[in-house]
């Protein structure tokens, strides 16, 4: 280590953020003072008071290393819900929204009814609900398992798990009622019973296989992880 990389760590003393981590951030702050040294250099400022001066320039030596910390801390926090939640999350959205796709390309096309449309199609239940929910065990069990394998504590691994649930149930409770007040031609159309048969059937009942698939793998990670 150097002589300028020696005296920021007597300055900043130990950041317990690891060995390989603590000499990046030295070296990236030797860098950086090294060239406002080399400033003061070029105005004919002599080489070791240049040095000492490019060190006056950080005020407040705890502050810094404070900054650092709390950056630090934020990334690695940043870094471990990508990892443990929303990666895992967006799998389980995918995967659900493509199993519907794929219904709809390979399999039989239903007759096609709309929210105002009187009754619930059974035939559109057994062509397309009941094999998605079926499937959708499968896809709360990866979500879980991702989730746990890198790390996500049980509340990311339910969130995880039950992603696309809730993903639609913003849609019907967020968007639909929103649509309907932007457009009231639109909201005679729409039948309150219908409405919540669509929410009941796509986003409450989904949430049952999905917690079925996660079930088994809901559980603490270990240490390592």
């Amino acid at each position: 280590m150097s002589d300028e990389q020696e005296s920021i760590k007597a300055r900043l003393g130990k950041l317990g953020l690891g060995t390989r981590r603590e000499e990046e951030i030295l070296r990236e702050l030797s860098e950086h003072l090294a060239d406002h040294a080399a400033a003061l250099e070029a105005r004919g400022v002599v080489p070791d008071d240049a040095a000492r001066e490019a060190l006056d320039t950080v005020s407040n030596w705890l502050e810094l290393r404070r900054e650092i910390l709390s950056a630090e801390t934020e990334e690695a926090n940043m870094n471990y819900r990508t990892k443990a939640l929303w990666l895992p999350a967006l799998c389980a959205l995918t995967l659900s929204n493509g199993l519907v796709a794929l219904m709809q390309i390979f399999g039989h096309p239903p007759d096609s009814y709309w929210l105002g449309t009187a009754g619930w199609s059974m035939k559109v239940l057994s062509a397309y609900i009941v094999p998605w929910l079926i499937l959708q065990s499968v896809v709360g069990a990866i979500a879980a398992y991702w989730s746990r394998r890198a790390g996500g504590s049980v509340r990311y691994q339910l969130l995880a798990a039950l992603a696309p649930a809730i993903a639609l149930l913003g849609l019907f409770v967020v968007v639909i009622p929103i649509s309907i007040m932007l457009n009231e031609h639109g909201a005679s159309h729409i039948r309150l019973s219908a409405f919540l048969i669509v929410t009941v059937t796509w986003v409450l009942l989904p949430a049952v296989p999905l917690l079925i698939g996660a079930a088994p793998f809901l559980r603490r990670p270990q240490a390592q992880s």
